[in-house]
């Protein structure tokens, strides 16, 4: 009977053991998922931000061209130039 019940005990005890490293496991698993999920949302908002500064420059950048080519065009030089080719 005593045989029995430390037999008992002793497949308890490493059953026990079995569930605690098996949870242990399971949740730091988890954190790391969270973890994980939480870089790349920091990583595509840093994307959206990148992509928007790039945006907003290639804008700026055309914007200009269009005042640079606006002042040409409404230039009376160039209108004059226009004029005289145009005659010819």
């Amino acid at each position: 009977m005593i045989i029995n019940l430390w037999l008992f005990l002793s497949i308890a005890a490493v059953l026990i053991t079995i569930l605690v490293i098996s949870s242990t496991m399971i949740i730091n698993k988890r954190k790391l998922k969270e973890i994980e999920l939480e870089a790349l949302k920091a990583k595509n908002s840093d994307l959206n931000t990148v992509i928007e500064k790039v945006v907003a420059r290639h804008v700026k950048y055309q914007n200009d061209r269009i005042e640079t080519l606006e002042a040409i065009v409404t230039d009376r030089k160039y209108q004059l130039n226009e004029n005289l080719h145009n005659l010819r």
